[in-house]
């Protein structure tokens, strides 16, 4: 009996591919207790959505023909969260899969990427101000984070050797505190060796590494991005560039999780839409930018304000730092089908 699975991937040993799997399993098993004992409630979304449910990047949208209708497959299930949040006040997540067709420009792994991968989004709501929100979000990332890599590591440390991930670097992870530091301050250190970044920039994977290297690989908070290059209905501060926003840069596929405090105004909300991305795109199509988000802009009209936020977690990406891996076909159990 052979001790290879072939696959369109390459030939893969099955000892490795067990350990994936245990890896894996524990890994989203660790994930959703940590989120349970923090008083999230794990709920199903659809995949299914209209553009509405599909807007991080409308260009990357894969669209479907739905009983002679336009669908999308979702890219985050954030808003159906938002309006349970909303109504029913109270902290959920759901493990779904995302859709996104586009490149992922690696310069160590070029054209190796995912157009389906594991999201793990958790959503609640808080008190307090948006920087205390925020860093209660960052808090909880943290929390959740080590959490996962903790209990890998009382139960797969052999299978984690196996694959080539750093099992003394992983335990030093855990007694580190993560850095954190602004975008602002990020563009400075990117900067310093003669780079040319400018506010509003975005942080591509190159970035994000010398980001890393900078604070010797642990994993770092990046907060206040931008609020041109982020999501429409994340809180902005006093002066309107820039959101309570964070990314959890993660060694060696970068951005691992994106949090942010979201917007409790929905007239706010409705006004950023208009001058976002995923309005230029509905535009595109001829289309009135606030129809798909009607159900959306419903609950600002029928509930109470409500402070909240939350954040995605790549499950891949994450699986990836654990194996410390940038090839991020490693880190899945099967595909079925790659692009060209």
């Amino acid at each position: 009996m052979t001790n290879v699975i072939s696959t369109g991937l390459g030939d893969f040993s099955k000892e490795k591919f067990n350990s994936l799997l245990n890896v894996r399993s524990t890994a989203l098993s660790a994930l959703r207790s940590a989120l349970v004992k923090d008083g999230y409630t794990e709920v199903s979304t659809s995949s299914l959505v209209n553009i509405a449910g599909s807007c991080e990047n409308p260009y990357a949208s894969f669209r479907l023909n739905y009983y002679g209708h336009e669908a999308h497959l979702s890219q985050s299930a954030q808003l159906q969260l938002e309006a349970l949040v909303i109504r029913l006040k109270r902290g959920v997540f759901t493990v779904n899969n995302s859709f996104r067709e586009e490149n992922y420009d690696d310069p160590e792994a070029k054209g190796r990427r995912l157009s389906e991968f594991t999201l793990i989004e958790p959503e609640k709501t808080y008190e307090g101000s948006a920087e205390e929100v925020l860093n209660q979000i960052i808090t909880t990332e943290e929390k959740t984070i080590k959490s996962a890599i903790r209990e890998v590591l009382e139960n797969c440390e052999n299978d984690i050797t196996l694959l080539g991930g750093k099992v003394d670097y992983l335990k030093s992870v855990l007694g580190e505190n993560f850095a954190r530091l602004t975008y602002d301050v990020a563009l400075e250190i990117l900067n310093k060796d003669g780079g040319t970044y400018k506010f509003g920039d975005d942080l591509n994977v190159k970035e994000e590494r010398k980001i890393l290297a900078h604070f010797d690989n642990i994993p770092t908070f990046v907060t206040h991005y931008p609020a041109k290059i982020k999501f429409f209905n994340m809180k902005r501060t006093p002066d309107g560039k820039r959101v309570y926003s964070v990314d959890l840069l993660m060694p060696r596929l970068g951005e691992t999780i994106g949090g942010a405090v979201r917007e409790e105004d929905g007239e706010k909300i409705k006004k950023y839409l208009l001058e976002s991305k995923i309005a230029n795109y509905i535009r595109e199509q001829n289309g009135d930018p606030l129809e798909p988000f009607r159900e959306y802009f419903n609950l600002f009209e029928q509930e109470k304000p409500t402070v909240r936020g939350g954040f995605g977690i790549g499950f891949e990406r994450f699986v990836g730092f654990l194996l410390n891996s940038n090839d991020i076909l490693e880190t899945i159990a099967y595909r079925a089908m790659q692009p060209d």
